[in-house]
């Protein structure tokens, strides 16, 4: 578990570090506490996520950042709120590709549009999904996992969260860039399809790497790739899924912190920076890594222009998965 413990060195080193505060805003902002929006309940990872960069931020501006989780209907609650609340930089969010990119997909009156209806302000940490199988599967890398689909094809079933989430949306990509089929088992979650998969009612999973590294390492699953482009930093010896013959496989899983569209350029670059500088620090990155995951720092530019790419491939995916907005 992740300790929630103040960070003196980190607030010293944003100091000291001389982040660029234009003149202007920085006479007017920020002049009260700044609320965090989190559009899940708290204790999950995004929660967790949401907690760090609120603590990233007060610390470097030099007022509290509140926490606010607002949960319901998939993270659109919350965010439909961010995106109806004032653009002076006292409201942003705790953003995710479920949050901006899956929901506003997946739900019809979700009522924002995740890419144009926000400013990007920065990246903050990202993960990875593991392709697992079950060990009777006869496949030990992801070409055999592929010859092994097209000989039977159809027939193995793979689990995910929930109908349109991220590791659904991986195994569709998956079947989408290898030319196979497996039937999709939605579950209410991931340790539900963890579950069936241990107990080999499922076959495949496309999981995130802080939830399934316990059973890997119990033998009771089967890695046989990580999904994101580069190997992952705390599993250096484990293959990614594109360096075994699969192009363009990529799926990028990311925390990050969005506000509503209008936000103005110098108080986005101070939060750009204080989140940049916030990464730097030590005891940021341990945990991080606790929870799974390495810091993702970007430019508000760099950050805006992988929205606009990932949109568009999101909704390729919802649109060969089949599953229809509720």
């Amino acid at each position: 578990m992740i300790r929630r413990r103040a960070l003196p060195t980190l607030a010293a080193g944003l100091g000291a570090a001389g982040l660029a505060r234009p003149a202007v805003a920085q006479a007017a902002w920020p002049s009260r506490a700044i609320r965090l929006v989190v559009p899940y309940p708290p204790g999950g990872a995004s929660d967790i996520a949401g907690r760090l960069q609120a603590e990233i931020l007060g610390a470097a501006l030099g007022v509290p950042c509140v926490v606010d989780n607002r949960s319901g209907a998939g993270g659109t609650v919350g965010t439909l709120h961010v995106a109806q609340a004032a653009p002076d930089g006292y409201t942003v969010m705790m953003a995710s590709p479920s949050s901006h990119l899956g929901a506003p997909l997946l739900f019809r009156n979700a009522g924002y549009d995740g890419v144009d209806d926000f400013t990007a302000v920065a990246t903050f940490a990202t993960g990875t999904a593991v392709v697992c199988v079950h060990p009777s599967v006869p496949a030990r890398n992801i070409q055999e996992l592929v010859a092994h689909l097209k000989a039977n094809p159809g027939k193995l079933n793979f689990g995910s969260a929930g109908a349109g989430g991220a590791n659904h949306m991986l195994g569709v990509l998956f079947m989408m860039r290898t030319g196979t089929d497996m039937a999709h088992v939605p579950y209410r979650g991931a340790a539900p399809a963890l579950a069936d998969l241990i107990a080999g009612n499922i076959q495949v999973v496309f999981d995130s790497y802080s939830g399934v590294i316990g059973s890997i390492r119990a033998g009771q699953i089967r890695a046989l790739g990580v999904t994101n482009a580069t190997r992952w930093p705390l599993a250096p010896d484990m293959p990614t899924v594109q360096e075994q013959g699969v192009p363009n496989y990529d799926l990028p899983s990311f925390s990050a912190v969005m506000g509503p569209k209008g936000m103005p350029e110098p108080i986005v670059a101070r939060m750009n920076a204080a989140i940049n500088a916030g990464l730097r620090d030590a005891t940021m990155l341990r945990r991080l890594e606790a929870n799974g995951n390495v810091p993702f720092a970007s430019t508000p530019a760099e950050f805006a222009a992988m929205m606009q790419s990932q949109r568009q491939t999101w909704r390729e995916l919802v649109r060969s998965s089949g599953v229809e907005p509720q």
